[in-house]
């Protein structure tokens, strides 16, 4: 076994092994053996709201990362795009039903209404709803939707999207920003919008290591949660996810 170990070391298939365990812990050396973890799961009375002033952060997909995660770890929430300019999750999600208008035009058959992703309950967003958004009434409607286990909301972007009704009922506000200038200067402008607000805050940063993500909460003035690292596969788009992002997204289900 030793001689074959040691054939097998020095042969093109050993680099091509090196390489594919690069792509999926996200490091380069040194390497370190990949450990199962068990997924972390959300608190059944959680609602949580994540949201950014402005758009392209990775909203959106944050949400939804950590409702998938916490089905994986055995707790399945209910999942909600509120974005009211840009509903996104629908689409990448594949899943063309009902919406939260349609919800809240047929209170009598919401629960009919919410479709599946996979494994959790998913309430997709509408292009219609910054025309017929009303927040005592998507509150209620979240409220009974969402009874006996935790919610995800995905609030969009933009100071209209901290709706009072909306954000009072929530358990934690979580802010997502990127590395980006542009996308800190639109992290550290928000701080106006979030002092009226007696919610729990928090951030997470995308795009950027541990020590990055600390420096920008300290200027932020608001407590980090978690730093998802870069990850070339959420940049595509493909809704997949390296190993070091779903530590990261552990680790924010933690906090939350």
């Amino acid at each position: 076994m030793t001689r074959l170990r040691a054939w097998l070391d020095a042969t093109p298939l050993a680099m091509l092994g090196l390489a594919l365990m690069r792509e999926a812990i996200g490091r380069s050396e040194p390497l370190e053996p990949l450990r199962p973890t068990r997924p972390e799961r959300l608190a059944s009375t959680a609602r949580v709201g994540f949201w950014a002033l402005g758009a392209g952060v990775g909203t959106s997909t944050t949400a939804a990362l950590v409702a998938q995660r916490s089905s994986a770890g055995g707790h399945s929430p209910l999942l909600v795009d509120l974005d009211r300019w840009a509903p996104s999750l629908a689409i990448r999600a594949s899943i063309d039903a009902a919406t939260i208008v349609d919800a809240l035009v047929q209170p009598d058959r919401e629960h009919e209404l919410v479709s599946r992703w996979a494994n959790v309950a998913f309430l997709p967003g509408s292009p219609r709803l910054h025309g017929e958004f009303d927040g005592p009434r998507i509150a209620a409607l979240l409220e009974r939707v969402g009874q006996g286990r935790a919610t995800v909301i995905d609030l969009g972007a933009g100071a209209d999207a901290l709706d009072p009704a909306v954000t009072a009922r929530l358990s934690r506000l979580v802010i997502v920003t990127g590395g980006r200038a542009s996308q800190l200067q639109a992290a550290f402008s928000a701080r106006d919008l979030l002092r009226g607000l007696a919610r729990p805050l928090g951030l997470v940063v995308v795009g950027v290591e541990d020590e990055d993500a600390a420096l920008i909460a300290t200027r932020a003035q608001l407590p980090l949660l978690a730093a998802i690292p870069s990850d070339p596969y959420l940049a595509r788009d493909d809704f997949a996810a390296r190993a070091p992002t779903m530590r990261a997204i552990d680790r924010l289900i933690r906090a939350l």
